[in-house]
């Protein structure tokens, strides 16, 4: 008998194809992540001002130009911190599609050169290698296309309190009596009112008229205290007495203001006469010096005190308004 010879069929790559769609169906391009995200939000700071605590005390200046002895104060406080609670959703990529897509896309790469350079047609290593270089790059490139990230709000989440750090919160009058300055070499001795009020003013030591601020006070005050004597020291800016002056002239006991000079005084100063007299709290410096005023006004009359003494050197006096 005499047939006619059949050439095989090539075979067909179905079995990998199915194995392969069904890894990609098992683990899918994308793995989803849940992420809860706690933020801290608003702070609230409250002062509890029934416990402060007092620090060494100082010399200060008030806006009018009063030299005060305080204590400053500092108080704890309690914080109130509120938190945000945000869960984060992500679609990453699954890094196990990517690589299985990877070794598919290899080994059909493989298979499909193998089968292109043997020299016998429909080689089953051709059909191999393409369904598998066309199933995996799929899989390799998929998972990096189409990641997603979004936010919603989490759940409500109660405050926390806790202690805060310590602040300031004022002042209270230093208990004293009286105090000696020492500013630039000049002496300056004066008592403590009950709210911790120097008896001269600092414009008593600095011109309040002058345009330019002063240089800075280093200041050593001896302070005679309930609790005893005791020393101090602090810096007076300049920019402070400066700022200060206007609100001392305004509430000067004296006639402080400046008005256009229509006609030059005739003034005419007396005799200068100083003496010691006693007072409540001890001796004290009486100076007289007698002004007249012709024709005319003058206004902002002030003089300073040269004397040897380092108590009263450098005094500033203030007259004001003179004539009518």
């Amino acid at each position: 008998m005499r047939g006619d010879l059949v050439p095989p069929r090539p075979a067909r790559p179905r079995p990998l194809a199915a194995g392969l769609v069904l890894v990609v169906a098992a683990t899918g391009c994308h793995v989803t992540t849940t992420t809860e995200v706690t933020r801290p939000g608003a702070l609230d700071r409250r002062v509890l001002a029934d416990h402060p605590t007092p620090l060494p005390p100082t010399l200060v200046l008030s806006p009018a130009g009063a030299l005060r002895f305080v204590e400053p104060l500092t108080c704890p406080t309690e914080e109130t911190v509120r938190t945000v609670t945000t869960i984060e959703v992500e679609e990453q990529p699954n890094l196990a599609t990517f690589v299985v897509g990877m070794i598919a896309t290899a080994v059909g790469g493989v298979l499909l050169v193998r089968g292109l350079t043997e020299a016998s047609a429909g080689n089953p290593a051709t059909y191999v290698g393409i369904t598998g270089a066309g199933v995996g790059l799929p899989l390799a490139i998929g998972p990096w296309l189409g990641t997603t990230r979004a936010l919603r709000p989490g759940p409500a989440t109660a405050p926390v309190l806790r202690a805060g750090p310590r602040e300031a919160c004022g002042d209270r009058p230093l208990a004293a009596r009286s105090a000696t300055l020492t500013i630039a070499g000049r002496e300056i001795h004066g008592t403590i009112d009950a709210a911790g009020t120097f008896a001269i003013s600092a414009f008593a030591l600095v011109d309040a008229y002058a345009a330019e601020a002063p240089a800075p006070w280093q200041v050593t005050a001896a302070v005679d205290t309930a609790a005893g004597p005791r020393a101090l020291t602090t810096v007076i800016e300049g920019g402070a007495l400066a700022a200060a002056a206007p609100a001392f002239l305004t509430h000067a006991p004296f006639d402080a203001a400046i008005a256009p000079l229509r006609l030059v005084p005739d003034l005419r100063p007396g005799v200068l006469r100083a003496s010691l007299t006693s007072t409540a709290s001890g001796a004290a410096l009486r100076i007289v010096l007698p002004l007249s005023v012709g024709k005319g006004e003058t206004w902002g009359l002030r003089g300073v005190i040269t004397a040897s003494s380092p108590a009263v050197d450098g005094r500033v006096l203030y007259v004001g308004h003179l004539g009518s």
